[in-house]
């Protein structure tokens, strides 16, 4: 047994859940890299590059990279969740808005106060990520994604 397993199996951490995060962070890390990419187009190609403009920059490019980590969240990260369609699948939609907005409210703060202390926006986004990342995984799994019955906890 590898020792990654042996130090989660010591916090009681099923397989299930283990399988879950590594989709999520696959997922995530697509979403970030088209962040990413997206926000290098509208600073570098665009000319997005006064204090106002890469603000915008930054949120549209969080609001796109949202709607395509719903998609792969929805079809593969949490493929088990119910299906919800027409109205259902707007309204999971709008909850995953809605739990991705904590997250888009620590960048939000966050990355003007990081340009300030002249971070370059790279990085700016990155430590922006990673720090709503935590908190949207919590959140897409108890309250977007909510399973009925399910324990990612193995029992004792």
């Amino acid at each position: 047994m590898s020792r990654a397993k042996i130090f989660l199996s010591k916090f009681n951490i099923s397989a299930t859940l283990i399988a879950r995060i590594r989709k999520f962070l696959i997922v995530g890390f697509s979403a970030a890299a088209l962040n990413l990419g997206l926000m290098m187009l509208f600073v570098e190609l665009l000319g997005f590059t006064s204090f106002s403009l890469k603000n915008i920059a930054n949120i549209l490019s969080m609001e796109i990279s949202i709607a395509f980590n719903f998609t792969l969240s929805r079809l593969w990260t949490w493929d088990d969740a119910p299906k919800r369609q027409g109205r259902g699948l707007a309204g999971q939609f709008i909850a995953f808005n809605l739990a991705a907005l904590t997250g888009v409210g620590i960048r939000t703060l966050l990355f003007p106060s990081l340009e300030l202390l002249g971070i370059h926006y790279i990085l700016n986004v990155c430590l922006g990520i990673g720090t709503a990342a935590v908190i949207d995984f919590i959140l897409y799994d108890r309250i977007v994604f909510r399973r009925k019955g399910v324990s990612l906890v193995k029992e004792a």
